[in-house]
């Protein structure tokens, strides 16, 4: 404001004063307001490009070429890495029955050339661990034709079972080429220059695609049993990620325990995928998950996994630098320390303590993040920072995060259901994506199928060799 207008208001009297001071006092409280909403939201998108897979949710193969650095920084002891001097290593063994024996003899002296017949013998030993010869085998079945020399019927034998064509393919090939595509995620066209470089077959893309397609109507009961099974676990672990499935992005769902395996494909996310798998809805035991809303409008426990917790504390320390998250985190490593220590439970007067702290860290952090003031004029709820929405999900789930401390035997946090899920992210790093919606299928069941044969110590091949067969491994209740 220029002198002369300044003047003249002063000329107007005190009340026009009044006026525009009031008036600048105004602007100035909105400016004020608009400064601090920039300036969460520049910390809000910093807080964005800082995130790792150490303070989010990110996979640690999108840190780049930065990640090398973090961990060394992260490194706390001073050894060396790999096996330290005195580590007994191993190595391969001798067997005390080789397959085969072959004997090199010496004949003449190495120094004078004279004859060594009779000399005493001494044997110096190695062994080569080798493959025989790969090939096929051809079994011909011939089923006798015979007429009745009385009243002339013509009676044939039966075939085997499963021996249905005049030339098929025998179990063994077909476990191999599932466990080949499903297990180990081996593209369909390069299993089949395997077959031809290894077994010396001339296969087609559309034989591996039919022998998935058999494996997954064979495992049909398997994964029936695996949902009624997984309904009567008293800890069940959820989780969900995308995956492009015929040129669609949709949602790989999967709930298992130690022992179960059961994924799904679906279009959706949250309510209408669970209802559709059907073991949710009707569960009464305690569902570990990520806080991901949907599986919080059931009428089971919940439980909420920490080490998702601990990462997003760690982004409000390293983004906002407030004390109270490093004070969080150890907290819930203290408690985990000491529920892993005990069998049962915690004494009653060590959780009250711990809840007592944990609820001083929420005031405190509440204290440090005051809720916005509400604006004149804006209608809505107002935004809170991020910090501020984390301590009132804390303060408000107190007990499904603290549930491992009430009770030791449910888990800190959801690593089952990410390991279950983490071959998933590898077959679409392989291939980028299912070409089509019966691959996503074929590869949910089966690997369903393999994940639980494998919790169970049941060789992965012969499980395989067994659905072609109809002999599918058919887990049990843990009673």
């Amino acid at each position: 404001m220029k002198s002369e207008e300044i003047l003249a208001i002063y000329n107007k009297g005190p009340e026009a004063v009044i006026e525009i001071i009031q008036k600048q006092n105004e602007e100035i409280q909105a400016l004020k307001e608009i400064v601090k909403q920039l300036t969460l939201r520049v910390q809000e998108l910093e807080a964005r490009l800082n995130q790792n897979s150490s303070n989010s949710n990110r996979p640690p193969s999108s840190d780049g070429l930065s990640r090398k650095d973090r961990r060394t920084k992260e490194r706390k002891s001073k050894k060396k890495r790999g096996g330290q001097k005195g580590h007994e290593g191993s190595q391969l063994k001798m067997s005390t029955h080789p397959d085969k024996v072959l004997v090199h003899s010496v004949e003449k002296c190495g120094r004078c050339d004279c004859s060594l017949s009779g000399a005493p013998v001494k044997i110096d030993k190695r062994q080569v661990i080798d493959t025989p010869e790969i090939k096929t085998e051809v079994t011909e079945h011939r089923a006798e034709i015979k007429g009745c020399p009385h009243c002339g019927f013509i009676t044939k034998a039966s075939f085997p079972e499963g021996v249905t064509r005049p030339v098929q393919y025998g179990s063994r090939i077909k476990g191999l080429l599932t466990y080949l595509s499903q297990y180990q995620l081996i593209p369909y066209d390069r299993i089949a220059e395997f077959c031809g470089d290894i077994l010396g077959i001339r296969m087609s893309t559309g034989t591996i695609y039919n022998a998935n397609r058999q494996a997954y109507e064979a495992s049909d009961p398997v994964e029936e049993s695996i949902k009624n099974l997984l309904a009567q676990e008293p800890v069940l672990h959820a989780d969900e990620t995308g995956v492009f499935c015929g040129g669609m992005l949709k949602w790989q769902h999967v709930l298992s325990t130690d022992r179960l395996t059961y994924y799904s494909v679906h279009e959706k996310r949250g309510k209408g995928a669970i209802d559709d798998m059907g073991i949710i809805p009707g569960y009464r035991g305690r569902l570990m998950h990520d806080f991901w809303s949907p599986y919080l409008a059931y009428d089971c426990d919940h439980a909420f996994c920490n080490a998702h917790l601990i990462r997003e504390l760690t982004s409000i320390d390293e983004n906002y630098q407030q004390s109270w998250a490093c004070e969080m985190i150890e907290l819930l490593v203290s408690i985990k320390k000491h529920a892993d220590a005990r069998l049962n439970r915690l004494n009653e007067s060590t959780v009250k303590g711990y809840a007592k702290h944990y609820d001083r860290i929420i005031a405190k952090g509440i204290k440090a993040n005051p809720h916005p003031p509400s604006m004149a004029g804006c209608r809505g709820r107002k935004k809170k920072p991020k910090p501020l929405n984390l301590l009132m999900r804390m303060k408000n789930y107190k007990r499904e995060i603290l549930s491992f401390m009430y009770d030791v035997t449910i888990p800190f946090d959801n690593n089952q259901a990410e390991r279950d899920l983490r071959m998933v992210k590898v077959q679409q790093k392989i291939s980028g994506c299912f070409r089509s919606s019966e691959g996503g299928m074929f590869f949910a069941r089966i690997r369903g199928y393999i994940s639980t044969v494998k919790k169970n110590g049941v060789p992965v091949f012969g499980a395989l060799q067994g659905l072609f067969e109809n002999r599918p491994f058919m887990p049990q209740s843990a009673e």
